[in-house]
């Protein structure tokens, strides 16, 4: 499924782009890089510590602003933080980076959500989160959001603020014609998922380990994506199913287009913000106008530079680079 080779940016964009509305989990991240965790009682001495944006909406808001650039159309969150030091530090981190952050819930009375992140010398992560602003998350943000959708090109949501706000928000939007991106992160137990959730979304873009939880199957291979897929939309009722599989590209499964789309090449150096890198670009792409197949390809993109890169929202592509990998891959 190659894109039009003759895309340029005028080509994707629309005369008077929509905005993107983004409503989900801001946090911040605290990662501390050791040997070994402390045991009870004991002080012991780590190496480094520093601190990053985290949540995947926020992260996911961060990849559309860089990518609407000055093509108009604003790209707005919605959400809950404290009114401490952290939340100040990410409001003005995303204003800076043009998301519009005037829409998200400041609260006196809790703190924003934290990640504390262990990280040993092998990678692996031993992760404590606070959920803060996040957990509080229903219906003053769920309405703020509605409220917003009289001019929105799309609504992404994910699974990292309680389900109840993020579909009282679908339900809206797909009554008013705006289409729903939900990524499905993280992966929860089906059960704890209000009915209709998943089918309240336009499109799901699940990753591999994503696929399976919602599918039952087991993913290795593009043909056991592609029954995933299928299972997903047979038992979840999702229109548009997009299995996102790293450097094995994605499978898409809908009425309007279906199959393999391969990946772009690249090295990769870290993968941590590859998704939230593709929900947003996609979301961001489909409200300039571009069609499904053009969308992904853009999206897929932004992912792929995502991963060429160190860090997590500092390796968030500009419009122009994702522009310049989809010509130079045509």
């Amino acid at each position: 499924m190659p894109i039009s080779e003759n895309m340029t940016d005028k080509s994707i964009q629309a005369d008077n782009p929509k905005t993107t509305l983004l409503l989900g989990a801001i946090n911040m991240d605290l990662l501390v890089e050791t040997e070994r965790l402390a045991r009870a009682g004991e002080t012991f001495v780590c190496e480094r510590l520093y601190t990053s944006g985290g949540g995947t909406a926020r992260s996911q808001s961060v990849a559309a602003a860089r990518f609407a650039g000055d093509a108009g159309g604003a790209v707005k969150m919605f959400g809950r933080v404290g009114d401490d030091a952290f939340g100040n530090e990410l409001r003005g981190f995303m204003s800076e980076q043009g998301v519009d952050m005037g829409t998200v819930t400041t609260d006196a009375e809790i703190e924003t959500g934290v990640a504390i992140i262990f990280i040993d010398p092998t990678g692996e992560n031993f992760v404590h989160a606070i959920y803060g602003g996040n957990g509080k998350c229903g219906d003053v943000e769920a309405d703020a959001t509605i409220d917003a959708m009289s001019d929105a090109g799309v609504l992404l949501v994910q699974q990292e603020i309680p389900l109840e706000c993020s579909i009282r928000a679908m339900v809206a939007a797909r009554e008013r014609g705006v289409p729903v991106v939900l990524d499905p992160a993280p992966a929860i137990p089906i059960d704890i998922v209000p009915d209709g959730f998943y089918a309240s979304a336009d499109i799901l873009t699940p990753n591999v380990i994503e696929a399976e939880a919602l599918s039952g199957v087991g993913i290795s291979d593009v043909d056991s994506a592609e029954h995933a897929a299928d299972k997903i939309r047979e038992l979840h009722g999702c229109e548009c199913v997009i299995v996102t599989m790293a450097g094995d590209g994605v499978f898409v499964a809908s009425d309007v287009l279906r199959g393999h789309m391969p990946p772009f090449e690249v090295e990769a150096v870290a993968t941590v913000a590859a998704g939230d890198a593709f929900a947003g670009v996609l979301g961001r792409a489909l409200c300039e106008g571009n069609d499904l197949e053009d969308a992904i390809r853009l999206a897929m993109a932004a992912g792929a530079l995502c991963v060429s890169r160190p860090g997590t929202q500092s390796a968030m592509p500009y419009r122009d680079e994702v522009l310049a990998l989809v010509a130079s891959s045509s």
